[in-house]
């Protein structure tokens, strides 16, 4: 048997009371030795990832402490073997790809280019009570 708590969005039919601005879908799966779910394809981006026992999923070893990118567009039968838990994370997919550097994530580098020289200069702002900079790496 797998008890899953649906943090965010909806599966088997249960939804979360958390809004989102697009569909996101965020699983907390405890599962039993041997148990097995299935989550049907809808198109968004989902994946999987096993917190301190291996999975399979559709028939590949998936690690503990890896993370398994699922395909939008086909059903993936989960099955933990010893049991444990794993969390399922995902959502509709971007609308074009996007660049990372170091804390920046932009659909434009040029943005994380400014980014950085805002982040030097001090002009993001900071939290209340935080007295420590971190400078750029």
């Amino acid at each position: 048997a797998m008890t899953m708590r649906v943090l965010i969005g909806s599966a088997a039919g249960v939804s979360s009371p958390v809004k989102t601005l697009v569909p996101t879908l965020y699983l907390d799966t405890e599962a039993s030795a041997g148990s097995r779910i299935e989550l049907p394809a809808d198109g968004n981006e989902r994946a999987v990832y096993a917190l301190a026992d291996s999975l399979e999923i559709d028939g590949t070893t998936v690690d503990a402490r890896r993370l398994a990118v699922l395909d939008p567009a086909r059903a993936a039968a989960i099955v933990a073997p010893q049991g444990g838990r794993f969390v399922v994370i995902g959502g509709a997919p971007m609308d074009g790809r996007r660049h990372i550097w170091w804390n920046f994530v932009s659909s434009s580098r040029e943005r994380i280019e400014q980014a950085k020289r805002d982040w030097a200069a001090q002009r993001m702002g900071s939290v209340p009570g935080e007295t420590e900079f971190i400078p750029l790496p």
